[in-house]
């Protein structure tokens, strides 16, 4: 063991002496009450996995170095120690990462959180498949952060990314890895126009079954999953039919523009699991989104309004309308026969948390929805910023298992910083209106201060 300590400590002595160093030491808190058994969705849903829905404390502490090569140019380490109780309950890594980042091109190697893009207000941020809900898993993430462009910094280019992580969570298919790639086109235009055009892939495969015994992991297994391929023997008793390993992906459409100072965002993310989705034989179905930001003193004239979001989400088609889902069935999305845990980490879900797990937390429960969902954030009382959440849903239940009758909730969240300086308070409010049981209600405080 005494191996990579000296390693690790050569390696930072060498950026301490070629560079000016940046150190932090973080400590956070989050305290939650709650009427019901479990939170309201907003006071644990999105928190990066450092609450869940029965959590009533949460304690975290994380330091980062940050080494600064030049100008753009930077390596970071960072780790993070986290309690919370909860259904899942007790002390765990929440980070513990090396990350390189140049004007191009990042490198993550660990477990490292992800960028909240929309300022919280956002229910899946960067993607339907791909929210802030779950914490990170350990991997490997090689990424390009701004568009590579054939020309200078306009016109046609692309963005791409590769990932392989581990799940080392408890779940039903032990040491399942999760590969994802995504490719976008981009066209960048004059006065801050840009569109990309894209998709992301995603797969869990390999892994240990106490049923089947090891899965398919060898490198042309790798080549199979990574091109979306059916492997060549019979896995897990037929239950990998259409391609290895439990595929997911979805087209995306991202549109950047200016229109009177206003920065606005458009976002639709299609939403796919086989060839049927592929073709879009499941339409509608995605993310429909719109983000508007003005980094200006004032918004119209007033600094209530900062920022605005609103998002679409529908999943009621999972390609029943088309005639050969009589045959091969429709999709269940975030579900799958052999990865019966699902798209999950630690007991959560990866994705846009209204899809939900059952009630005890091992296959998703819920999968069929229709959500309206707003996000709004500005400064009522001067020096006090808040933020606010609306979700209406409609929940229609899961794939063979509809719910007797549509089960409609109103969720909500007011956010409102007490503190800013040295100490950081925030208070927050959340409910749950439901049409089918007993509401819930919730209150909850979140105190941060940076040490260094």
């Amino acid at each position: 063991m005494r191996i990579p300590f000296i390693v690790f400590f050569v390696f930072v002595s060498v950026f301490q002496c070629q560079s000016q160093t940046d150190f932090n030491i973080n400590l956070e808190g989050i305290g939650l009450l709650y009427s019901g058994e479990e939170s309201p969705l907003w006071l644990h849903s999105n928190r990066r996995g450092r609450v869940d829905e029965e959590s009533n404390l949460s304690g975290l502490i994380s330091a980062t170095s940050r080494f600064n090569l030049s100008s753009d140019t930077y390596a970071e380490f960072g780790v993070g120690g986290l309690y919370k109780d909860g259904f899942t309950n007790g002390i765990r890594i929440d980070e513990a990462y090396f990350n390189f980042v140049t004007p191009k091109i990042g490198v993550v190697v660990g477990k490292m959180q992800r960028e909240d893009i929309f300022q919280g207000l956002s229910a899946s941020n960067e993607n339907i498949l791909w929210s802030l809900n779950a914490g990170p898993m350990p991997g490997i993430r090689l990424y390009s952060r701004d568009p590579i462009f054939l020309f200078k910094d306009r016109g046609i280019g692309f963005k791409v990314s590769l990932e392989e992580y581990l799940m080392d969570d408890n779940r039903y298919i032990q040491d399942t890895r999760v590969h994802h790639k995504s490719l976008h086109a981009v066209y960048r235009g004059v006065a801050g126009f840009q569109i990309e055009i894209g998709a992301q892939h995603f797969v869990q495969w390999a892994g240990v079954s106490e049923e089947f015994g090891q899965l398919p992991k060898s490198f042309e297994d790798y080549l199979r999953i990574f091109t979306g391929m059916a492997s060549e023997g019979d896995v897990g008793n037929g239950q990998e039919v259409n391609a290895l390993g439990n595929q997911i992906g979805s087209y995306e459409i991202k549109v950047k523009t200016k229109i009177r100072d206003l920065d606005f965002k458009f976002l639709y993310n299609h939403i796919f699991e086989d060839a049927s989705g592929l073709k879009g034989g499941n339409l509608p179905d995605g993310r429909y989104g719109i983000y508007v930001e003005d980094n200006r003193d004032d918004f119209w004239g007033t600094s209530i309004l900062k920022a605005f979001m609103y998002e679409f989400y529908y999943t009621k088609n999972q390609s029943r309308d088309r005639a050969g889902s009589l045959v091969d069935g429709a999709d269940n999305y975030f579900n799958n026969n052999l990865y019966r845990s699902g798209w999950t980490y630690n007991s959560q879900i990866l994705g846009v948390p209204f899809i939900l797990l059952n009630d005890n937390n091992f296959r998703i429960g819920t999968n069929i929805i229709m959500v309206h969902h707003l996000g709004l954030k500005g400064e009522l009382i001067k020096d006090h910023p808040y933020r606010f959440l609306l979700s209406y849903r409609k929940n229609y239940g899961v794939k063979d298992s509809f719910f007797p009758e549509t089960r409609n909730i109103l969720s909500t969240l007011l956010e409102m910083q007490i503190l800013d300086g040295d100490y950081n308070l925030k208070a927050q409010i959340g409910a749950d209106i439901k049409s089918f049981e007993k509401s819930n209600y919730g209150f909850g405080i979140n105190f941060s201060k940076t040490i260094f």
